[in-house]
């Protein structure tokens, strides 16, 4: 068994009416079993956040895939020896967003962006997560309770925490998730309206069922097509006029 990934980002309709691309990143990294997976959402008010989430999704899902590589028993620590994993792979991210703002002559906030990631393999996992967005973990036993980590906001409205930040370290959250995952997803906050229940305590079925189902019917190329075609529909502008990101995982 393995993993079979899509994944896909679509521009939100304020973004298609002003010309600004679309801020949201994706990245993943598998070596055998082990899967690191990352969204991240680039900060609307930011001037390059949208370079900012490519270069902190690539980078954290490599330094994440990579350092699992060597570490696999990493997924089986305590949390705290993850953790410090977790941070010294996002650190390593950062730095890119650093040295890419310092060659631009730019401040480090104009490249502000959230992540949620993930990073496990057949048996157990870990999401790690600065921010907003959205991560949920479906157990391949139908008893096991789903594993959800929740966006993270500040005292105000849209407000939130970015890699970018001074606080970053203090804002990066860890969770297990102590069983085998059959369906993962990791989605930016503009996906999460249409494919998360209220309150945002599972996956809405009527709409990840159908979409999972034919997922696992087509390669990855076709699905992530396909996906991007979901996400960029124009009836989900009805529901949200955000960029949207849907990286789904299953366990072939």
């Amino acid at each position: 068994m393995g993993w079979r990934i899509y994944a896909a980002s679509a521009v939100g309709s304020s973004h298609l009416d002003k010309g600004i691309p679309c801020q949201d990143a994706c990245a993943f990294h598998v070596d055998g079993d082990v899967l690191a997976a990352v969204v991240c959402d680039g900060a609307g008010s930011a001037a390059h956040s949208d370079i900012g989430a490519r270069l902190i999704a690539d980078g954290l899902a490599r330094a994440l895939g990579e350092r699992l590589a060597g570490e696999p028993q990493l997924l089986d620590a305590p949390r705290e020896t993850f953790f410090e994993a977790a941070a010294e792979a996002v650190a390593q991210a950062r730095a890119s967003v650093v040295e890419r703002a310092q060659a631009d002559g730019r401040a480090l906030g104009d490249y502000a962006a959230t992540v949620v990631g993930y990073a496990g393999d057949a048996q157990r996992g870990w999401f790690l997560h600065i921010g907003d967005g959205i991560g949920v973990a479906e157990a391949a036993d139908a008893d096991e309770d789903a594993v959800v980590s929740l966006p993270a906001n500040g005292e105000y409205a849209n407000e939130t925490w970015f890699v970018t930040g001074e606080s970053w370290r203090e804002q990066l959250r860890v969770l297990e998730v102590p069983a085998p995952t059959a369906r993962l997803a990791l989605m930016s906050d503009g996906a999460m309206p249409f494919a998360m229940t209220r309150g945002n305590a599972a996956l809405y079925a009527p709409f990840i069922d159908p979409v999972a189902r034919y997922l696992a019917s087509v390669d990855e190329a076709e699905g992530s097509r396909a996906l991007h075609g979901t996400l960029a529909d124009p009836r989900t502008h009805g529901i949200t006029s955000d960029d949207k990101t849907l990286l789904i995982a299953l366990r072939a």
